[in-house]
């Protein structure tokens, strides 16, 4: 993890001398970890390069609201902002580890609510689709309080969970959001009955469908907190590996040792301190 530890350090000094911002990053067992406290300004990717181009005729494509998004601390894609290099070390982690234990699929998590989860999950799948040999998946679990179409600016006319009602497709779900090789599964308002949705049937169908029909996409599902609610833990049997997002400051020991003990049967790729 030396080369990691360098990376997070030379990362470090040069966001302290960015005037304006509010991002920390510090080190942590995983070797990842960071608060994304971008304030600046939002910046284009480089010029696509050859490699996976998928063919979104099928899926609806919506471009991003830059300056929203930059609100909602999306940065994995600001090549400026260091805070980025971290968002590409984190990616080249959970990628290594997930071909290692050949895994395709990845429920996100926090203990609590605020412990940085969705935004950690929505950027971790922006800078995997930026690998221009990977597509990538996000799907919007959070069905309490779901907030992965607020983060990327969508107006979803159907969501994951008009699907689990059978009033919908998945093709009517699926949304582009004008970045290459990303697509994005959200859920469009706080449901009573999120639980049962989460964990039913239709649910575990779903997970196995897009397991097969993607077998080269990676999936990431951003979950309910871990702590706060059952559906989560009920879901992750559907998942090959978990990334548990802890927050500094906030995320107690108690927390941390309860969450390994109810994540003792799963594939954990890593712990990630949100230094926020």
């Amino acid at each position: 993890m030396e080369h990691i530890e360098k990376a997070l350090a030379r990362a470090r000094e040069m966001r302290a001398n960015q005037p304006g911002s509010a991002a920390r990053i510090a080190g942590s067992n995983s070797g990842a970890a960071f608060t994304p406290g971008f304030t600046g300004s939002f910046s284009k990717a480089p010029p696509p390069v050859h490699g996976v181009t998928p063919d979104y005729s099928e899926t609806s494509i919506v471009q991003c609201d830059l300056r929203r998004t930059t609100e909602q601390r999306l940065v994995a894609d600001d090549f400026r902002n260091p805070v980025a290099d971290v968002y590409r070390l984190l990616r080249s982690q959970v990628l290594q580890r997930m071909k290692k234990m050949n895994m395709t699929t990845l429920a996100v998590t926090g203990a609590r609510e605020g412990d940085g989860a969705t935004t950690t999950a929505s950027n971790l799948a922006i800078s995997i689709a930026l690998d221009v040999n990977q597509t990538v998946l996000l799907v919007d679990l959070n069905l309490r309080a779901p907030s992965i179409h607020k983060k990327f600016g969508l107006q979803p006319v159907a969501g994951i969970e008009d699907y689990l009602r059978d009033e919908c497709t998945l093709k009517d779900c699926l949304v582009n959001p004008g970045l290459a090789r990303l697509v994005v599964l959200p859920a469009r308002a706080a449901k009573g009955d999120a639980a049962e949705l989460i964990v039913s049937p239709r649910m575990t169908a779903l997970a196995r469908e897009l397991r097969t029909r993607y077998a080269d996409r990676v999936i990431i599902f951003d979950t309910p907190p871990l702590l706060e609610s059952g559906e989560t833990l009920g879901f992750l049997p559907n998942v090959d590996g978990v990334l548990f997002v802890a927050r500094s400051g906030q995320t107690t020991k108690t927390e941390v040792d309860r969450a390994a003990d109810l994540l003792r049967n799963y594939h954990v790729v890593g712990t990630m301190l949100n230094a926020g």
